[in-house]
């Protein structure tokens, strides 16, 4: 009888570890892919770096990304780029804030471009009409 109860014990040990084993792998594999998936630039061409100049329309100093909204003049019409930058917490550290941009700003941007042919991108840089250029600190993946 001691036998029987011994080896049922061994089973539970064993049947715990094998479950525990197996939440732990399927909750890692969920997030390393959102994860990674999250903070993918897949989406953007960074063979390529492209310069827009325009005037910038808003800019959501948000997480998880920011967002650069530019009005860019082609072929003699407003064209405008949704630009997508660095977090927050990315941002602060080189020195940007929330009124690093404002409406009306003449500006000159630096992206990856998106390698769907929509008007956006990757934000790396921006120069101001007075010069002044910054980084977002943004590197390829």
């Amino acid at each position: 009888m001691q036998v029987v109860q011994g080896i049922d014990r061994a089973r539970g040990v064993v049947s715990g570890l094998v479950g525990g084993a197996l939440m732990f792998v399927v909750a890692t594999a969920t997030f390393a892919t959102g994860a990674s998936a999250h903070h993918s630039f897949a989406g953007f061409d960074k063979s390529r770096k492209v310069s827009i100049q325009g005037t910038v329309k808003q800019w959501q100093f948000t997480n998880p990304h920011s967002w650069l909204q530019v009005i860019a003049i082609e072929s003699g019409r407003q064209v405008e780029y949704s630009i997508e930058g660095a977090s927050v917490n990315t941002l602060v550290r080189r020195g940007w804030n929330r009124t690093t941009f404002k409406p009306g700003d003449k500006v000159t941007i630096t992206v990856y471009p998106s390698t769907d042919g929509k008007k956006s991108g990757a934000l790396l840089s921006a120069t101001f009409a007075n010069g002044k250029t910054i980084s977002t600190g943004i590197t390829p993946n």
